[in-house]
């Protein structure tokens, strides 16, 4: 696959992680002759609309007629994809192991069912780092290697309880530009269902949520495949 089939890709980290949970993929993508930008948000994050404003004035440029991004989102990031391609013209979105937003209209970030044991969680209206949230072995079981492990926690950012409970107007017809999707684990099945109900390709890899991290030659790959490029 070379670089040539493809515009510049986006890597959009989940404004629960910080931009090195895409260091190796990106790494991979670029061997193989792909452009590639991975922005940074810095927290603190205060809402989807600012992180989606954050991430287009990093890409300055990009849009061009005939030569527009390809936004890929893992995550958290997937639900803002739209919000992002709305400032930045996209040649497709393509979500990793991420909820797909429905097609326009205010739309939740977290689901219901997730949000009161998030409630729980804060302190003072903050929430604790993502990777508190499911118990001190969450990161060494998504993330074996050690050293990799330290550089994605020292990213790991707190985020205000308002983020997720705050609805978000998602921009009408956006699906209209096409999108891919890469199954990484069970808990987003229904999502890659969504995409495939799209008519989107849909890469199933399955394995755990972070083998951005763990597996991102094959993850790469199936992020190319999913944005189109044969």
């Amino acid at each position: 696959m070379g670089g040539q089939d493809m515009g510049v890709l986006v890597l959009v980290h989940s404004p629960l992680t910080g931009p090195s949970i895409w260091r190796w993929v990106a790494d991979s993508l670029s061997a193989r002759g792909h452009q590639v930008v991975v922005p940074a948000v810095a927290p603190p994050v205060t809402s989807a609309a600012a992180f989606a404003d954050a991430v287009a004035a990093q890409l300055p440029g990009l849009a061009q007629e005939g030569d527009r991004p390809v936004l890929v989102g893992h995550s958290g990031a997937g639900p803002v994809l739209p919000l992002i391609g709305a400032r930045v013209p996209a040649a497709r979105l393509v979500f990793v192991d991420a909820h797909v937003p429905p097609d326009g209209g205010d739309a939740e970030l977290m689901p219901a069912e997730y949000l009161e044991p998030l409630r729980a969680l804060a302190v003072n209206g903050m929430l604790p780092r993502w990777s508190e949230w499911f118990g001190p072995d969450t990161m060494r079981e998504l993330i074996p290697d050690e050293a990799r492990r330290a550089i994605v926690s020292a990213e790991l950012p707190g985020l205000p309880l308002s983020y997720f409970e705050t609805r978000v107007h998602i921009p009408a017809g956006w699906a209209g530009v096409g999108g891919g999707y890469v199954l990484l684990s069970e808990a987003y099945q229904e999502a890659a269902a969504t995409a495939a109900a799209h008519g989107w390709p849909v890469e199933r890899r399955m394995g755990s949520h972070l083998d951005l991290v763990t597996r991102p030659g094959e993850i790469a790959s199936a992020i190319l495949l999913a944005a189109g490029s044969w």
